[in-house]
């Protein structure tokens, strides 16, 4: 990466560790490692290890009380040596990897020598530039020392309800800059030899609108890293501190030897994903493109954030936290087996990003909105690139491992604040869009609002205990059929909800999403997933009207009032009595042409209420007998006749030789590489038709549909809501046979997606 010049206090932002840290001489660091280790007692080390992380995470929730941790799963713990690299990572939110690992070196840079790093000390911060996602991730990072010397780190980032500044609850739509935000705070000694700085404490609560509820979030945290520090030590009494080095130096390299071994089945490729974030404040119409190159040579993984938009307005996420987002899905696609220890894979990743970019904001650039917008948005990028690498792989496994756009791929923000119905302040945002829809893979569908693919933990919040947080009643809560992407396997469907204020006169809220104008992206020919929604109903009446009338309401076809679409980037909304508040969060795309999707699927489907059947007539081909069965026959012959209309608009190009299917390599759903004539082509794997050579544009000679964006999903409007810019949904298909190759929501005036490329061997 080249360094952005913005400078604070002499030092260089982002930070970016060296390879040899610069650390004050007073500070020792324990190095001593056996050469050889008990292969039991290294299972059993390594176990032991990954259940301190797992013990630090839940007493984190059991402390902290906050819906934030207990739920959203909105922190993570982790392990780390002596020398600030991970050892192990917790099975929680995945993506802040990144951050208290930075954290760690800056602060063996910074502070060594003076306030100095001592047995018992604990640092925090929130610096987005230096070790946090953005203000409200505080991170607490503490030294374990075992005689005199740094054995390694115990950590954790945690999602604090309050940290002040302009827009209660942490996320601010309008922000200009980070001025506008909760106070950046570098590393800081909040706990000295054991003791609660109280100086640091107040100053830091002082920030808050709600400060008893974040000291005890604060406590929380150094409850997990005490819990974690006094494990480790009862380990290294027991087994050694040479012993114990050896099994953290092993984690390790295994995990970088089983990353190796798995990048040596994959073709040296690049492949890329771009969509756009809507607005950069309140009142904005236009898009900001958010793009991901994957780039792989030999065993190295080489990401590159070339093409994104310049920083603009409440759009941007740090360097730390875009290298968070690639990593964690880095973690659950390659490394599954090996514990998420993510350090082997950062060995062999370089991370190219372009300082001043929404994705790589410089100081004092706003990021309070990232980690809910952009930082989801790049995992979601991150997930496809990594999929579409791995559909190339010659190991099944990893195959099994390639996956479409996962559902939430930006959490919609729907913060609120004000007085509770027990006089008590509170400033918080609604967690339902946790219960994402699961991505669609290459052998099933993905699970309807079954979670989130970064975080193994995370579930919705229970609606009573909302109820009893915040002064609001549900109207309804439920799953949303066709929310999901179509395919050869479909997306997991979203959800929705509706709230009406209760026993307060207003709610106050503001609103911070993306993927409402711009739907997400479909893998490999499937289709896009609902778009995320904000609506309000005004003088509906609300549940003042269910109770008169003996009937809650369901649906919006019941309600009353004026309908108000309401835009990704809002505030100063006010939730008064009689108004009605729905949000509908983007479920997961669809993987594979909708074509080819099973028809006992589609009745199942049916059955279960997931689709209905006008959308399965339209986008699977369907046709149904005068009892409502599907008649197979008669799909057949209708998805034979849509092959055929897909062909009407062939590009001129030049006529192959068909692709011995026997001798190509799988590098997609229905795409082959493949040697013909002394030329590497990419082909059809359904028909054998050569479409290019590897170094081409294969979608240049496709086939190519072109619709409303409003065709992709039911869910889905029409941008020009929101946004000025004119986009279209493009397919691709093969020019022989007529299968979906690829789809996008893409500008008009642009040309189609260069979305993998293999150079002009294309090594088989």
């Amino acid at each position: 990466m080249t360094a952005a010049t913005t400078q604070w206090d002499g030092k260089i932002y982002p930070y970016i560790a060296p390879k040899e840290l610069k650390v004050h001489s007073s500070l020792r660091r324990h190095q001593k490692a056996d050469s050889t280790i008990d292969p039991i007692n290294y299972e059993v080390l390594r176990y032991a290890l990954w259940n301190l992380n797992v013990e630090h995470g839940n007493t984190i929730v059991k402390v902290s009380g906050s819906p934030i941790a207990a739920y959203s799963h909105d922190f993570n713990p982790a392990l780390l040596d002596e020398n600030g690299d991970f050892v192990l990572f917790g099975p929680f939110l995945q993506y802040l990897s990144s951050a208290v690992g930075s954290a760690v070196k800056w602060t063996m840079e910074h502070r060594s020598e003076n306030p100095g790093i001592h047995d018992g000390d604990v640092f925090l911060t929130n610096d987005p530039w230096v070790g946090a996602t953005h203000q409200s991730d505080v991170a607490l990072i503490a030294p374990v020392f075992w005689e005199g010397e740094l054995f390694g780190w115990v950590a954790n980032s945690l999602h604090q309800w309050d940290m002040g500044g302009t827009s209660p609850g942490g996320f601010n739509p309008i922000a200009e800059d980070v001025f506008w935000e909760s106070a950046v705070i570098p590393p800081v000694k909040i706990v000295e030899r054991g003791t609660m700085r109280r100086d640091i404490e107040e100053s830091y609560l002082r920030h808050s609108r709600m400060p008893s509820l974040v000291a005890l979030d604060l406590r929380a945290e150094i409850a997990g890293c005490n819990v974690a520090r006094e494990r480790l030590i009862s380990l290294i009494k027991r087994y050694g501190a040479s012993t114990v080095k050896a099994t953290m130096r092993k984690i390790q390299d295994d995990s970088e030897r089983a990353f190796v071994r798995r990048l040596e089945t994959i073709p040296d490729g690049s492949w890329s994903a771009s969509t756009w974030l809507e607005l950069k404040a309140a009142g904005d119409r236009n898009l900001y493109r958010n793009a991901l190159t994957l780039t792989k040579r030999g065993d190295k993984l080489i990401f590159s954030n070339a093409g994104s938009a310049p920083q603009e307005g409440a759009l941007n996420c740090t360097y730390i936290a875009w290298r968070g987002a690639i990593a964690s899905m880095i973690s659950v696609q390659m490394l599954y087996d090996q514990m998420f220890a993510v350090e082997g894979a950062y060995r062999h990743m370089e991370f190219e990003a372009e300082p001043g970019t929404i994705t790589c904001a410089t100081f004092p650039g706003a990021v309070s909105s990232g980690p809910a917008l952009t930082v989801l948005q790049t995992i979601s990028l991150a997930s496809l690139v990594i999929s579409k690498m791995l559909a190339s792989s010659s190991d099944p496994e990893l195959r099994g491992e390639v996956m479409s756009l996962m559902g939430t791929a930006a959490f919609p923000i729907a913060a609120m604040s004000g007085i509770n119905q027990h006089k008590n302040p509170y400033a918080s945002f609604l967690l339902e869009p946790l219960g994402g829809g699961m991505p669609a893979t290459s052998y099933r569908d993905g699970v309807d609002t079954g979670g989130l693919a970064f975080d193994m933990q995370s579930m919705m919040p229970n609606a009573e205990e909302n109820e009893w947080f915040y002064p609001i009643l549900y109207l309804w809560r439920k799953e949303l059929p066709d929310s999901g992407g179509a395919g050869k396997y479909r997306g997991g469907n979203s959800g929705q909800f509706a709230i009406v204020a209760h026993d307060t006169d207003r709610v106050n809220m503001y609103l911070a999403s993306a993927h409402n104008a711009v739907p997400g992206l479909g893998q490999f020919g499937g289709m896009p997933p609902s778009s995320s929604h904000y609506i309000m109903y005004h003088g509906d009446g609300g549940m003042g009207r269910a109770v008169q009338t003996g009937h809650m309401p369901t649906s919006m076809a019941e309600l009353k009032g004026t309908m108000e679409r309401l835009p990704p980037k809002a505030y100063g909304i006010k939730l008064g009595a009689g108004d009605v508040f729905i949000m509908g969060w983007a479920g997961a795309s669809g993987y594979g042409d909708p074509l080819e999707r099973g028809l006992d699927l589609i009745a199942k489907d049916l059955r279960d209420g997931s689709a209905t059947r006008e959308w399965v007539e339209k986008t699977h081909g369907v046709a149904f007998k005068a009892d409502g069965s599907i008649d197979a026959e008669a799909s057949e012959a209708r998805r034979a006749e849509l092959r055929r209309g897909r062909l009407a608009n062939l590009p001129e190009r030049k006529k192959r030789a068909k692709i011995d299917l026997a001798a190509a390599r799988q590098v997609a759903e229905s795409l082959v590489l493949a040697k013909a004539n002394a030329e590497t082509l990419l082909g059809c794997r359904r028909c054998g038709e050569a479409l290019c050579k590897a170094n081409e544009n294969y979608k240049e000679f496709c086939a190519s549909i072109e619709d409303p964006v409003t065709a992709a999903n039911p869910y889905t409007i029409d941008p020009k809501t929101f946004v000025d810019a004119d986009l279209v949904f493009r397919r691709y298909a093969c020019p022989g046979c007529g299968v979906l190759l690829a789809s996008g929501i893409e500008m008009k005036s642009e040309r189609p997606h260069w979305d993998l490329r293999f150079d002009g061997n294309g090594a088989l």
